[in-house]
């Protein structure tokens, strides 16, 4: 439980913040709700982080981190423990 809540915060303080920002700077209007809304949509897991497992929210923050390399941000872990698959192919 104790992991869950501190990925929820990092999810939404700090990815959603910093993609959210990144998006708005490059001219597109958009809330961070709309934002969470459609990371949560690409994720299949349309329903409250609340209400997510750890798995869910893993697969959550991952699809952020893809949608973040697409718009031109690279986002990962604090200890950048993230390492896409393409990464690995090249």
């Amino acid at each position: 439980m104790r992991d869950t809540k501190k990925l929820i915060k990092y999810y939404k303080g700090y990815i959603l913040v910093q993609l959210h920002d990144h998006i708005v700077k490059s001219g597109t209007i958009m809330s961070i709700c709309e934002l969470d809304n459609l990371i949560k949509h690409i994720s299949e897991l349309d329903k409250s982080t609340t209400e997510m497992t750890i798995d869910e929210l893993n697969e959550l923050v991952v699809n952020a981190f893809d949608l973040g390399d697409s718009v031109g941000i690279h986002l990962n872990y604090p200890n950048n423990e993230y390492k896409p698959v393409y990464d690995e192919e090249m």
